[in-house]
């Protein structure tokens, strides 16, 4: 890297590297099944179908075609690398894109996955020091998916799983879902529950003013997933499971203490509810550990800090979807201990997802300069 040493550089006693932990990564064979999926089934799809552009009307800016982000997300090397570059970005740990591979038929699903699997350990075998992967697993087939995951931990180096949030309408909570929770257990990695369009169940409202996606559908579709973990008695039942959740949590931190008081006052029961041992809270604090993506912002920052505390708070730059020169820049910016920045920059990662110590050692990535862009 170029430029003089940021304030948290090794030249200023600052042992870590920055670790971007929910960066984004799609292969060309994933995006045009994707495309060909959702254009048979935008009824069976309708709010993913939106996200991709197949129902939507018109952008504001009037441009048409692929997406800006596109040809980045493909880049498992050089562009990517330089972009890490130029905004202080020493590893990434990647993960397929949503949907991931969770609208597909199984066999399909089955297919993609493997292939992303390998596509990835191949990236990260050649840039070891830089990038770092989580799983795609079909939980269409929740026994594949759950060989899957312990290959690609077992074999290819792996670091836990990622799951597009809800299949078909499906939550993990589900029975059928186990072996894929038995799995994440036994091999002792985390599972990341990564945002989609909300189920079609749920994602009429959302359609008719266009709030599908990042803006608003995609944090209530996460924030939904992970309470019914808590709610329906999963998390009692596998006491070592643990979850990332990103985009500083989808919200839950700013309800914890409503969503315990209501629970007390009897709320929380339904078909699929069981009797919680301790407060909704005290399951979210342990089992959930929740990151920056997209949500680099002072206020929401330190609310999640001062509720979960900084051993539970992971950054990431969601990139290329967000501006990661910008997440960067305000990550930096941001008042906390030398406690707090080294645990939240570095070594939170480390620990939840199990990275080798030689992973992001070494100096912090300078702040990026004003002017730079992260994606070229």
């Amino acid at each position: 890297m170029t430029g003089a040493p940021g304030p948290f550089s090794k030249t200023a006693g600052h042992c870590a590297r920055r670790i971007a932990v929910e960066e984004g990564f799609t292969l060309p064979e994933v995006w045009t099944a994707a495309r060909r999926v959702l254009g048979d089934r935008v009824r069976e799809e309708p709010g993913e179908a939106f996200v991709f552009g197949l129902t939507a009307p018109a952008p504001r800016s009037g441009t048409a075609g692929p997406p800006p982000w596109l040809q980045v997300l493909m880049d498992l090397d050089e562009r990517r690398l330089a972009d890490m570059d130029v905004c202080g970005i020493d590893m990434q740990l990647l993960l397929l894109a949503s949907p991931g591979v969770q609208i597909f038929e199984a066999g399909e699903a089955r297919e993609l996955s493997m292939l992303a699997n390998d596509r990835l350990a191949s990236a990260v075998a050649r840039h070891a020091d830089r990038l770092a992967g989580l799983a795609v697993i079909p939980p269409q087939d929740p026994l594949f998916a759950a060989a899957e995951l312990e290959r690609a931990v077992r074999t290819l180096g792996l670091r836990g799983a990622v799951i597009n949030s809800h299949t078909g309408g499906e939550y993990l909570d589900g029975e059928r879902f186990e072996p894929i929770l038995d799995a994440a257990e036994r091999l002792e990695v985390p599972i990341y529950i990564h945002p989609r369009a909300p189920s079609p169940a749920m994602v009429g409202p959302y359609l008719d003013q266009g709030l599908v996606g990042a803006i608003w559908g995609y944090a209530v579709e996460v924030g939904l997933h992970a309470l019914r973990l808590i709610f329906s008695g999963t998390l009692d039942r596998h006491p070592r499971l643990r979850l990332v959740i990103g985009h500083m949590g989808e919200g839950i931190p700013f309800f914890l203490d409503r969503i315990d008081t209501h629970y007390g006052y009897g709320a929380g029961w339904g078909r699929r509810s069981r009797p919680l041992r301790r407060r909704p809270s005290e399951y979210f604090r342990e089992h959930f550990c929740v990151t920056t993506s997209g949500m680099n912002w002072a206020p929401a920052l330190r609310l999640a800090i001062d509720t979960l505390g900084s051993e539970r708070v992971l950054f990431a730059a969601d990139y290329p979807f967000e501006d990661a020169n910008a997440a960067v820049e305000r990550i930096s910016a941001f008042p906390m201990t030398h406690v707090e920045r080294t645990a939240i920059e570095a070594d939170n990662a480390r620990r939840v997802f199990g990275l080798p110590v030689a992973a992001g050692s070494g100096a912090l990535g300078s702040p990026p300069k004003k002017g730079d862009r992260a994606l070229g």
